[in-house]
């Protein structure tokens, strides 16, 4: 069986402070779910499991609600990425420029 890689979660205290005073202001917006989400990744980078459940309290959802938008959307990530990132092009135009070499 493989071994699950835990990633220890080093958020501040200013950090989710800044988190909590966004979520109040977004307590009674329907439909907060998404904007919650994106403004949390921007304060920490990504979504760890316990933003997304701090996010969940806040909002009065469950943990799987928060978790199954989350993963749906390709636009958060819920592991911290590195400094750089690198993306490959593997569309139509760049192949017949020679990509797939």
């Amino acid at each position: 069986m493989k071994e699950k890689i835990v990633i220890p979660f080093d958020g501040t205290k200013e950090q989710e402070a800044q988190l909590r005073s966004m979520l109040a202001e977004l307590k009674n917006v329907e439909g907060s779910t998404i904007m919650a989400l994106q403004r949390a990744q921007a304060i920490y980078g990504y979504l760890p499991k316990e933003v997304q459940q701090i996010i969940a309290d806040e909002l009065g959802l469950s943990l799987a609600q928060v978790y199954g938008v989350a993963t749906f959307y390709s636009q958060f990530s819920l592991y911290p990425k590195g400094k750089y990132q690198i993306g490959i092009c593997l569309g139509t135009a760049c192949y017949v420029k020679g990509s797939g070499d």
